[in-house]
Parts: C-alpha cells; structure tokens; sequence
C-alpha cells in the first residue's frame, strides 16, 4: 500500500512508503530517533524510504488486564458475546481490546492489540472513528470504542454493558434515581450517541461541561465506562457501582420445552436456545413489551436486527411463522411463543443468542410500566449499515 505521508503518526502494520528528499523535516525527526516507535529504511538508489512500526513490548500488567477482562468476559450481567472493551495505556502505546471479539477469551487469544496513542488522538482530534491506521501490530482492528480508553485518562478504562446500568439508562425518567443511587462518586451521564464519531463528540461535550475528571461514565442506552489507576482499582470502582445500581430481576414460571420442541419438529432450521435463561423474554408480559419494541442498544439493533414475532402459543408457531414470511418477505431470526419459550433460528449467530441472554436480563430488571427510550431505527439502520459494525458480523458468522 502506497501512501504520502504527511504525519509522523500516519503509518500502519505493513511497510508504508513516502516520497521525501532526506532533508525533510519529518525524514530528519525520524532519523534522529525522535519517532522511536518507527523504523525507516533508505533506498540508496532512489529518494525512497520505507518505514514500518516497531511492535512493541507488552507492559507488565497486560496479563492482568487479560485476567481481568475474562472475568468480566465471563459475567453475563456485565458483557454479552462481543460486547464490551478493556484497556491498558503504556507510555504512547494503548492496550485495547480488538474488535468482534470475546472478552472471555482474552487469556485463550491474543484479543488485546496495541494502537498507537498520539495517532488515536490525532484521530479524534480530526473528527474522524477508523483506527486501523494506528494498530501497531496484528491483523485484528482496534474496538470501535478505542475513543472512549482515550478519553478519560486513567490507565485502566473498561467498558461494561452491566444489564443492571442499561436497565436505569433506558428509563426516560431514570436520571434523578441515578444522582441519588451515584452519590458520592465522580461520574457523568452521556445522552445517547451512535458509537464512533457522534459517541466521541458527546463524550467531549460532556467532559468539557463537567468538573474535574470522572472515574465513571454512564452512556445512556449503552453500558458504562470506568477508569482506574490499575485492574484492582477498576474492578473494586466497578463492584461498587454494580451494588448501588444493582436491580434484581423478575422470577418467571418454568418454559414449556416441550410444546415447544414438538412443533418446531415440524420446521427445519430452527431450534432451542442454549441458554435457558432467554426463556424469560417470553414468560414475562412485560419483558414481551420491552422486546418488541426496539433496539435498546447498539448491541441489540446490530445482532437482532429483525423484527420479532410473537406467537400466542407453540400450536400457532406455524401460522406466526407464515404470517411473518408473507409481510416481510423472510424468516425471522427467534420467535416469542407467549407463556412458553423463546425459538432461534439456525441463521442467528453466537453474539446474537448472546445479546438475546442480555437482553433477557435487561427486560426482567426493568420495572414494569416503566417509559422507555429505543434507539431511533434510522439511528439503528445506520449503525447496521456502517463498515465497522459490519466487520464485527463477519467475525461473528466465521465463529458461529
């Protein structure tokens, strides 16, 4: 790949080329070893140089941060599938987790790639979300929330979608409750942004309203955002946090698997979730509502993206699936049978029943009655429709 270069920052993993006389400004930095981060070599035949990053060492305390963030990886109340990131910074170096993967298995792969942090910053000071150009090793891409592990400037950054925190943030009226449940820390609320660009943007807009620099971000209809000194800090911030916004959910009567399972004997492709626990969605009228009535995350309107049918009972799964195909045209991805379970369909992948455990988690917590916020669908069509979201369910289809 060829490319001028016009920035000591503007690189990437594979060797970059740029046509520059050796007294060039950025040419002399280079070579006087102000740009450590880079390597550059001369082509004595012509005026070309080529430079390519260094990788570099991993701090010490990666392997805790990797700990740390398959603990987190494995607790559904706190991340679903791929959602949720974790970061470390080292000097100008920025440890963050790769996009479309799994925090639970960041000690079994190598998920945590590093970036390069004054390009991060260029970026974002440029307006601009793509932060490939800055990976200084691997082939994975930095989440598409790097922005968020720059913007607070504790070491340690992690990103939750605590089930407990999306239930208060998606209530319209929710912010009153929340100054009273935060007491005592220092936090901001950030109102709804898409992820990237527009997320970025009200991040800073908030920080700059705000005073001093908080430990814990609340991102409405989205998850938090908690920064620390170190893994320790940030896990014990969390655990606090968790406490005082924690919301128990509601008990629900056992699924009817068996009805369930004998009519979708009848239809191929389809089957039974592998986490009982999505169950719920459909044996609580409430948590009914909630589920059909849009994305409450991005999350959420990425990976179920489909509307979703509701059947009166398992004896009607055939006639709900035939009205569905007959107004849109395809299948859905999961069903609601009413009183008795939840059905996925075979297409729907490893991050979507996932966000289908989420969600059930979500929609039991919240109180019943309560007015909730959705993410608008032309918000929702745009997130499903952009590169970076696209990438993540392509990782998805070659894990599923």
């Amino acid at each position: 790949m060829k490319q001028y270069v016009d920035s000591p920052y503007m690189f990437s993993t594979a060797i970059e080329f740029a046509r520059y006389s050796l007294t060039h400004p950025l040419v002399l930095r280079l070579f006087q070893g102000e740009i450590p981060e880079v390597v550059v070599h001369l082509d004595p035949t012509s005026d070309w140089i080529s430079m390519s990053h260094k990788v570099p060492d991993e701090p010490a305390e990666l392997s805790a941060v990797r700990a740390m963030s398959k603990r987190i990886g494995n607790d559904l109340s706190l991340a679903q599938g791929s959602g949720g990131n974790t970061s470390i910074k080292d000097g100008n170096v920025l440890w963050v987790k790769a996009s479309g993967t799994w925090l639970s298995e960041a000690e079994e792969k190598s998920i945590i790639v590093p970036v390069d942090l004054p390009m991060v910053n260029s970026i974002l000071g440029s307006g601009g979300s793509d932060f490939s150009a800055a990976t200084l090793a691997g082939e994975l891409l930095p989440s598409i929330e790097t922005s968020l592990h720059c913007q607070l400037p504790h070491r340690v950054v992690v990103h939750v979608h605590s089930v407990s925190g999306i239930a208060w943030s998606v209530q319209k009226d929710a912010r009153a409750q929340l100054d009273e449940l935060l007491t005592g820390l220092d936090w901001l609320y950030v109102p709804y942004a898409k992820p990237g660009t527009s997320l970025t943007v009200a991040v800073f807009s908030v920080l700059d309203s705000g005073i001093g620099t908080p430990d814990l971000l609340v991102l409405e209809n989205h998850g938090l955002v908690l920064g620390g000194a170190n893994c320790e800090a940030v896990e014990e911030l969390l655990a606090d946090v968790e406490g005082r916004l924690n919301i128990s959910p509601r008990q629900t009567d056992p699924p009817d698997i068996a009805s369930i399972e004998s009519a979708l004997s009848k239809h191929e492709g389809w089957r039974l979730p592998e986490s009982a626990d999505i169950h719920g969605i459909a044996l609580d009228n409430s948590a009914i509502d909630i589920s059909v009535g849009g994305a409450l995350i991005p999350d959420h309107a990425v990976f179920l993206e489909k509307t979703v049918p509701v059947s009166d009972s398992s004896a009607e799964i055939s006639k709900t699936l035939a009205e569905y195909r007959s107004e849109y045209g395809d299948s859905p991805d999961w069903m609601i049978i009413r009183n008795a379970g939840i059905a996925l369909s075979s297409r729907l992948g490893s991050t979507g029943e996932a966000q289908l455990q989420g969600l059930a988690a979500i929609a039991l917590r919240v109180p019943m009655g309560s007015n909730l916020r959705y993410i608008d669908e032309n918000a929702a069509e745009d997130l499903r429709n952009w590169d970076a979201e696209i990438y993540r369910k392509k990782l998805d289809d070659e894990r599923s």
